[in-house]
């Protein structure tokens, strides 16, 4: 009895290492990019762990659509709504997994946007938790960690 209580405490450590993102799920079936896959609104975005959340609609709104796009046989998340202003935003950039889907990078070609979600940019997102439901990230962009907090709709 105690052998098999010992193995298990040692295969839970062993387990708990092996998690992949900081906040994490244990375990998952659908592959990181299928995870990442969806409709999300954000829910949560800090800069130095400031909420900024009310700030980012003068520029960009809540709305994130991570897809697959055939035609251009690469990733994409589209950007879209309304903004505080009347204007409405399309925003589209390509993503890809890196370092063994521990980063989401995101290189950004359009005209509007801000921080590391601005024009011409690249930038690395640390993927801090990714379930089917919720992508968790976050970066460090001209001295300054930003924090994002995406949940499926």
């Amino acid at each position: 009895m105690k052998k098999i209580i010992l193995y298990l405490i040692v295969i839970a450590a062993i387990a708990s290492s092996c998690k992949k993102y900081e906040e994490g799920p244990l375990i998952s079936f659908r592959s990181a990019k299928n995870r990442v896959y969806g409709d999300y609104k954000l829910e949560k975005y800090t800069v130095n762990g400031a909420d900024s959340l009310e700030l980012i609609y003068d520029s960009l709104v809540n709305s994130f659509y991570f897809h697959h796009s055939e035609s251009e046989n690469f990733d994409l998340c589209d950007i879209f709504g309304v903004r505080r202003d009347g204007k409405m935003v399309v925003m589209k950039f390509e993503w890809e997994l890196i370092e063994k889907n521990s980063y989401l990078q995101i290189k950004v070609d359009g005209a509007i946007g801000t921080g590391p979600f601005g024009n011409r940019k690249t930038s690395e997102w640390k993927i801090l938790r990714l379930t089917h439901i919720e992508l968790k990230m976050k970066t460090d962009y001209n001295g300054k960690e930003y924090l994002v907090d995406l949940v499926q709709k």
